[in-house]
């Protein structure tokens, strides 16, 4: 039985939290857009703008977390690597 790839799971855990930060910021930015054609000012902005929308919250969320996803992934990945040499029966 061939070793299992441990550390690919991580990395495409982290590629598609940044993948959904991406799309968050695209609904982030569509938003502030359509705020400033109706009221002037994108959202967070002014004392009589509209508040920040779940997509800009969601785009930084997602992106900080598809980083420290993948620098884990980077730090855990010689540990694993070591282990599964160790291990030649996993």
């Amino acid at each position: 039985m061939p070793t299992p790839n441990i550390s690919r799971t991580p990395l495409q855990s982290g590629a598609i939290l940044i993948g959904g930060a991406l799309v968050s910021a695209e609904a982030a930015w569509l938003h502030m857009r359509e705020l400033v054609l109706t009221t002037g000012a994108i959202c967070g902005s002014g004392s009589s703008a509209a508040a920040h929308c779940p997509a800009c919250y969601a785009s930084a969320l997602l992106f900080a977390s598809g980083v420290a996803v993948l620098l884990q992934a980077r730090a855990d990945r010689p540990a694993a690597l070591l282990w599964a040499r160790s291990n030649p029966s996993a």
